[in-house]
């Protein structure tokens, strides 16, 4: 089974966290590459470029960004900037939920402040690609480059085409998916069976692959009440490959569900993700939460309310005489300018997480709760994974925080809410155990086996 995902987005991410949870260390490629794959991870630029990881495996950060003489770099935790005197010439932009002050692009103005050109850097610092824009702020170019700076791969956003200069020879690809399809027979890989979950290039690839084969779509968007035409087609048969899908999401599959008929169901499979677990719960009373604001909703009023809990806070920053100000309280523990390695500690000791700062999110903090079996909390305005979070345990803010300190005073004293609690996030988060997993995936493809014929090769 090849995987065979558009982009590696969060959702893309949790999938495949889950497909090597379940035990499927199949291979697997990302279309769009945004150079910070996983090592194991092939692309079309990877392969194409002949990329190798290089031993000593060290990013660029942003103060190492190449600029001229006499301009200048300032920059913040949040971002940073290239200044000529004080006139505004690049943005560079961090890598988010990564070491601190990767990065990941800049954004290059001209003398108008209009944006020209992008630098694309991978994970270890390369300057893999450049993306060129017009007058009107439309990207209409990206250029490929090798670990040497030669240029490779061009797409042409305008025409929807794309060149490619490998091995001597000069490829011309009317379109993304002829380039892909390329691709996939240059690397000579099985393509009996696929697992994707997009139905855009990587469906029309396989909708135009001559083989047979059995693939999967994995649904992880929202069709709001109106199923795709792609997915309607697959339902009616209308693919030349045998095609099921499988909806994580319970809400989406009812939805789906709702709007197809018994002969779709067939193809139509509830499923789930399996999660890795750092941690069991250890039902303390230590609750964690990370932030660059001092604005905290209700934070002192929930500390003085809750002596029996201990509040960490940390921050990636320096923190404000404001936020200092609560280390008077015996139950708060603060931690200013905090490292990788401190924080990584204070997930594994806390059991409760409450989102309730204000503005960003740091280290990924609500995910990092979740994977850690921590109890997530939090106020509808502050929330900032809600994918991993309970409904019933965001509160309005105009309910003050008498409706949060109650659930803590509840969870504190009966540690079957707890794990009640702990089991509604799973079930939002759409858990499922390795054995259910697998079981679903194993009924799809024992339905269809299809003989597989030769392949055609490009001349």
């Amino acid at each position: 089974m090849i995987n065979l995902f558009e982009q590696f987005d969060a959702q893309t991410q949790i999938l495949y966290s889950t497909l090597k949870e379940a035990g499927h260390e199949d291979k697997t490629i990302v279309l769009e590459d945004d150079g910070f794959l996983p090592d194991e991870v092939s692309s079309p630029y990877r392969f194409f470029t002949d990329y190798r990881i290089p031993n000593r495996q060290r990013p660029i950060y942003f103060n190492e960004v190449e600029i001229p003489r006499f301009w200048e770099i300032t920059g913040s935790n949040d971002h940073a900037q290239i200044l000529d005197m004080s006139e505004k010439r690049a943005n560079i932009l961090y890598r988010p939920h990564f070491k601190s002050r990767v990065v990941s692009e800049v954004e290059w103005l001209d003398k108008a402040g209009r944006l020209r050109f992008v630098d694309h850097y991978t994970k270890q610092g390369i300057l893999y690609a450049q993306t060129v824009y017009d007058l009107s702020g439309k990207a209409i170019l990206k250029k490929y480059m090798d670990q040497q700076g030669k240029e490779v791969l061009y797409e042409n956003y305008v025409t929807q085409d794309i060149v490619l200069d490998w091995q001597g020879k000069s490829y011309f690809f009317d379109s993304k998916v002829a380039f892909i399809t390329f691709y996939i027979e240059a690397m000579g890989i099985d393509n009996e069976q696929f697992t994707i979950n997009s139905l855009a290039t990587s469906f029309a690839v396989l909708y135009n692959m001559d083989d047979p084969g059995h693939d999967v779509l994995y649904w992880q968007e929202s069709c709001e009440g109106n199923t795709p035409g792609n997915m309607e087609l697959i339902f009616e048969g209308g693919v030349p490959r045998e095609f099921d899908v499988i909806v994580p999401e319970q809400a989406e599959y009812e939805v789906i569900k709702q709007h197809t008929d018994s002969s779709a169901h067939k193809k139509l499979h509830r499923g789930g993700y399996v999660y890795h677990y750092h941690k069991q719960d250890n039902y303390n009373k230590e609750i964690l939460t990370m932030t660059n604001s001092d604005q905290i909703a209700y934070l002192e009023e929930t500390v003085k309310a809750c002596p029996d809990y201990t509040f960490h806070i940390g921050a990636v920053t320096e923190m404000s005489p404001k936020l200092l100000r609560l280390g008077q309280y015996n139950n708060v523990k603060l931690f200013p300018a905090i490292d990788l390695d401190t924080a990584a500690q204070l997930f594994k000791r806390c059991d409760i997480y409450l989102d309730i700062n204000h503005g960003g999110e740091i280290l990924n903090a609500v995910e990092e709760a979740y994977l850690h079996d921590m109890l997530i909390i939090g106020y509808e305005a502050t929330a900032h994974n809600r994918v991993k979070t309970a409904p019933e345990l965001l509160f309005p803010l105009e309910d003050q925080p008498d409706r949060l300190i109650k659930v803590l005073y509840e969870i504190g004293h009966d540690q079957a809410q707890f794990k009640d609690y702990l089991s509604l996030q799973k079930d939002h988060a759409n858990a499922v155990t390795r054995r259910k997993f697998n079981t679903v995936l194993n009924q799809v493809f024992k339905k269809t086996k299809t003989k597989r014929k030769p392949r055609k090769r490009s001349k």
